[in-house]
C-alpha cells in the first residue's frame, strides 16, 4: 500500500476550504466534517491495490486526478523499485476553476 503524503500546497488547500466552509455555514462542525471526510478519501485512495484517477499529463507528467464532490484532487504515485511506494496529495481544487489556466501559472513546485 503506498504511503500518503500530502504535499504542502494540499494542506493549504484544505486549510482554506475548511475556512471557507466554516464562513459560509458558519459552522465549525461543517469545516471539520469536510476535512474528515476528504481526508479519509484520500486515505481510502491509498489503500487501493491499482492506480485510479483520470491520467492529467496535460497539466504535469504523472499527474491524475479523482473527483470528490464539487472538488477535485491531483494526484501522483511515487514509485521506488518499480512499486508504488507514495500516494501524493498535490492539490484540492474547486471544480468550477479554470484548471488549465491555474497549473499553467503555477510555478510548478509541488512543495510550494
Amino acid at each position: 500500500m503506498p504511503r500518503l503524503q500530502y504535499r504542502a500546497a494540499a494542506r493549504r488547500d484544505i486549510a482554506e476550504i475548511a475556512a471557507y466552509i466554516e464562513q459560509e455555514s458558519q459552522s465549525r462542525a461543517a469545516a471539520d466534517a469536510f476535512v474528515q471526510s476528504i481526508t479519509a478519501h484520500c486515505e481510502h485512495i491509498a489503500t487501493l491495490s491499482s492506480m485510479i484517477g483520470r491520467p492529467r499529463p496535460e497539466l504535469r507528467s504523472g499527474y491524475r486526478s479523482v473527483i470528490f464532490g464539487n472538488y477535485v484532487i491531483f494526484i501522483r504515485y511515487g514509485n521506488e523499485d518499480g512499486l508504488r511506494s507514495d500516494l501524493y496529495i498535490i492539490r484540492i481544487l474547486h471544480g468550477a476553476r479554470d484548471l488549465d489556466a491555474y497549473f499553467k501559472d503555477e510555478q510548478g513546485d509541488e512543495d510550494a
